[in-house]
């Protein structure tokens, strides 16, 4: 428990400057904390004034003892608080010095340990949470956008896919957002709250449209293949389809060895061009046949007569995405 000894007298307001001075009222008690800090259970010393500025102004002196008893021993002993005031009698209203003892229910001590729990909380919770979430926002950001992209992509404007001026639209948002940021000196949590909303709302909106085209694409690419359909490969043996994403509709295509075989590849993955390219084997160092490119919708045809055995496909245009093993049987 702590325990405060509390001296309150008023000077006149004229008189202040003559307390401030050197050599002063101030200065003594200031002088006079230097002996506190050699007496047992002395903790700390406070010295505050009223603020008005005309009148009387009050001085308030406070001392903070660790126990009673050492506060009773200080105030029988010389010297102390009031007998430094009492020397400055010109200054100091008549009557009115008051002393009082005082008792704190709660204190420094108490306080302590629960700020001591809060700051390692601080210390633990926030240098931890604070990058995961930055992490977090930063791979739902980079893993939305990426979707959208993809699926926008056979959108062109004026010959551009639309793609390309999206991402450059967002990039120049993201820059204008961190000049507004860095160029003042506080922003409130009312702005951040509110750019984050704003961000996470076409986030979500944009992949939600990624999904549902992508669910479209689907639902085209488990379609019948048209080889009976009119035009060109029309009436091919076997059909290989492109379908949106970026892939074939199969990873693996069997055609019968040792006889010609017309394999028609369908590209259904609009304004974007592939091919259907046949290598001996997946190091692609050997070429066999392969079609020429074509933006979809279009369909090539590819005439082959292969001994028994495995080979490799792939699109020439996007050979690491677009793969597969034929197999002559």
């Amino acid at each position: 428990m702590e325990y405060v000894q509390t001296v309150l007298v008023r000077l006149e307001s004229d008189k202040l400057e003559e307390a401030l001075k050197p050599q002063g009222l101030l200065q003594e008690l200031d002088e006079h904390r230097g002996y506190l800090e050699q007496q047992p259970g002395f903790q700390d010393m406070r010295v505050v004034r009223s603020i008005n500025p005309e009148g009387q102004v009050q001085l308030v002196v406070e001392t903070l003892w660790g126990d009673d008893e050492t506060l009773l021993a200080y105030e029988t002993g010389e010297p102390t608080v009031v007998s430094i005031i009492s020397k400055y009698q010109e200054l100091v209203v008549p009557d009115s010095l008051q002393v009082m003892d005082m008792e704190a229910l709660r204190s420094e001590a108490w306080r302590g340990p629960v700020h001591a729990s809060r700051e390692v909380q601080d210390r633990l919770a926030l240098p931890f949470l604070v990058p995961l979430g930055i992490f977090l926002f930063g791979v739902l950001i980079v893993y939305g956008l990426s979707r959208i992209y993809l699926e926008i992509r056979p959108v062109e404007v004026a010959g551009l896919s639309l793609a390309t001026p999206l991402a450059l639209g967002i990039a120049a948002v993201i820059l204008l957002l961190a000049w507004f940021i860095v160029s003042r000196p506080q922003i409130s949590t009312a702005h951040i709250v509110g750019v984050a909303v704003v961000a996470l709302a076409m986030l979500l909106g944009g992949s939600i449209f990624a999904a549902v085209h992508e669910e479209g694409g689907e639902a085209a690419e488990g379609q019948p293949p048209p080889a009976s359909t009119p035009g060109p490969g029309g009436g091919a043996d076997f059909t290989i389809a492109m379908v949106p994403s970026l892939k074939f509709d199969k990873s693996e295509l069997t055609i019968p060895a040792n006889e010609d075989v017309t394999v028609a590849a369908d590209n259904r993955d609009t304004n974007i061009p592939h091919t259907f390219t046949v290598y001996t084997d997946d190091t692609a160092s050997d070429l066999i046949a392969g079609t020429e490119q074509c933006p979809g919708p279009c369909t090539e045809t590819l005439t082959l007569k292969l001994d028994p055995g495995e080979y490799f496909f792939r699109c020439e245009v996007h050979p690491d995405q677009m793969t597969g093993t034929l197999t002559a049987q």
